[in-house]
């Protein structure tokens, strides 16, 4: 019938929509499968180099900033980044809606079908850190205790230069004193630094060894130092009779037990030792820091060491921290101090190497053990 014609013809265009639809879901379903993947492995490479990289910056600086401050008799304060926890968070929604129009079959209707879609999301990174200041046992036990001698000696086994490591870490050995900084200000004996040239000559030629020796009795172990005499060029023969010598040594022995203090009475067979803390160290490298002479003439900070006389034997300086009144443009580490800037040229690799040997001595001086102190939290990125 002709009704039926005309209504079958101006009935709802809903036969147009399900391929449109389809295609929308499948963008809906798509998007949210995407926010549904997890982004906390994606940082994992991103967040541990970059924490890594700041927490190293942070611990250079801090230490470079209580030598300097040392140099000017100020007080030191170190703080421990104790624990980083990143947490994330994301949250998004999507919105979709389809509004369907009769179709009139007039060409100039307004009414047309049309598809609402929105979407909105919001991505959150919270780092909480938590500082903890060495303090009471935790800041003897860290910064306060001596380098054992046998973990000195290891590392000269591993390769560590041994004159690097004595001119630091050292303050007497056999008698044989270093130089001494801040108020009680010394130069090192001349002795001493032939000892240190010594070591080091005799440890490029390979002619100098370690090994562990164990006391049945007392149930402990002991370090020992071995001299080689074979295929001994006659230059390094000459060093190790100079060294025993210097050191009072058994010329005729090859073995030595290392030790930490006084040489006992009537023992030529023994290297003792006295050696630094991390404190101490500090306070040493306090006096290479390059301040303005009217500094010194005010008694604002302490004096540098004395020049030595002509033709005595002299080690080098341990650091070069450099200063100047404006900010360097290329330094291994900064910092900002009474309106100065106090630096290490990158340029530098013997005072780069002192702070990374600095960072072993503190970790082979703090025992893991954490006593009770107060700390502080903080969350980043409010």
């Amino acid at each position: 019938m002709p009704g039926d014609r005309v209504s079958g013809e101006k009935g709802f265009a809903i036969h147009r929509m399900p391929e449109k639809l389809r295609l929308w879901i499948v963008l809906l379903v798509s998007v949210g499968l995407a926010g549904c993947v997890s982004f906390g492995a994606a940082t994992l490479d991103r967040d541990r180099l970059d924490f890594t990289q700041a927490v190293s910056n942070s611990w250079k600086q801090q230490i470079l900033l209580n030598i300097v401050k040392m140099r000017y008799a100020d007080t030191p304060i170190f703080v421990d980044v104790g624990q980083i926890v990143s947490s994330y968070s994301l949250v998004s929604s999507v919105q979709a809606g389809t509004t369907v129009y009769p179709n009139l079959d007039r060409p100039t209707s307004s009414l047309r079908n049309f598809l609402n879609f929105g979407a909105q999301g919001q991505y959150t990174d919270r780092p909480t850190i938590t500082y903890v200041p060495l303090t009471g046992s935790q800041f003897i036990q860290t910064l306060m205790t001596p380098i054992p001698p046998i973990r000195l000696f290891e590392l000269i086994e591993s390769g560590w230069p041994a004159d690097q490591l004595f001119s630091a870490a050292v303050q007497t050995v056999n008698g044989l004193t270093n130089s001494r900084g801040g108020a009680q200000i010394r130069s090192a004996d001349p002795g001493f630094a032939k000892v240190v040239r010594s070591l080091k000559r005799i440890q490029s030629s390979g002619a100098m060894s370690l090994r562990i020796s164990v006391d049945k009795e007392r149930k402990d172990e002991g370090l020992v130092m071995y001299f080689a005499t074979r295929n001994v060029s006659p230059q390094i023969q000459a060093e190790l009779e100079q060294l025993k010598r210097l050191l009072g040594l058994n010329p005729e022995k090859r073995e030595f037990s290392i030790m930490y203090g006084v040489v006992p009475p009537g023992r030529d067979d023994v290297i003792a030792l006295h050696t630094r803390s991390v404190f101490q160290l500090l306070y040493e490298l306090a006096t290479f820091v390059q301040v303005p002479p009217e500094h010194e003439r005010e008694r604002r900070a302490y004096p540098h060491l004395p020049d030595s006389p002509d033709g005595q034997d002299v080690l080098p300086p341990l650091v070069n921290i450099l200063s100047g009144p404006s900010k360097p443009a290329d330094a291994f580490v900064n910092v900002h101090y009474n309106d100065r800037w106090y630096w290490i040229e990158n340029r530098d690799l013997d005072s780069k190497g002192l702070f990374s040997f600095l960072l072993i001595m503190l970790t082979l001086t703090d025992s893991g053990q954490r006593a009770q102190s107060t700390f502080l939290s903080i969350q980043a990125n409010q």
